[in-house]
């Protein structure tokens, strides 16, 4: 099935997801949120995950659609975020190495991770990853470049899942303090008019 199912995304997406490699595919079908779920039986061993022995479908899911927007996103998409929103909590808490407050909200966990994105760009790769039994609990572990800054950070994102299988905390740890300081500036450039503009939307919505 998960053979299947990539044969349908764009080659974009369909690229190298996280520490597993899979092949790249020719169709440009539309990627779509019931097409994730369609993969909830394969093994999670193909996107690297270590781990996730009892893992529900709702966990898979969402695992995938995140390693599809993540993959995404690094190269330049658009498609793998927005689609990951239905696996996002509306009051997901977000937990940043660049800030003392946590941020919450579901629209505001993909802003940050939108901007993210950007400023690691194709540097961003997946090394060990956990899941816990059921699939609910992960700890992530990656590398990244800084923009042009020339500084790198090594990091863990730690990520909660509901029964539901949605996000509902997202913990990013980082080091070193002059990597993680680079990336502060550098979200600082992208993060506050993009939270003025959804700020604006969700007043006149």
């Amino acid at each position: 099935m998960c053979a299947l199912f990539l044969r349908q995304l764009p080659t974009s997406i369909a690229r190298r997801v996280s520490a597993a490699s899979l092949v790249p595919i020719a169709s440009r079908a539309q990627l779509t949120t019931a097409s994730i779920a369609q993969l909830t039986t394969a093994s999670l061993a193909q996107l690297g995950a270590l781990g996730g022995e009892r893992c529900t479908d709702p966990a898979a899911a969402t695992f995938r659609a995140w390693h599809i927007a993540v993959d995404d996103a690094m190269k330049g998409g658009v498609d793998g975020l927005p689609l990951l929103r239905p696996h996002v909590h509306d009051e997901c808490v977000f937990r940043p190495p660049t800030y003392y407050a946590p941020w919450v909200g579901g629209d505001e966990t993909l802003l940050l991770l939108t901007c993210v994105s950007e400023v690691f760009g194709t540097s961003f790769t997946y090394g060990r990853q956990w899941l816990s039994p059921d699939g609910h609990d992960w700890a992530l572990e990656f590398k990244a470049d800084i923009a042009d800054t020339g500084r790198s950070i090594d990091g863990i994102d730690l990520v909660k899942l509901d029964e539901a299988g949605r996000m509902v905390e997202f913990t990013v740890l980082a080091r070193p303090p002059n990597g993680v300081d680079a990336l502060k500036r550098e979200m600082m450039k992208r993060v506050p008019p993009r939270l003025a503009a959804l700020k604006l939307r969700k007043l006149f919505s």
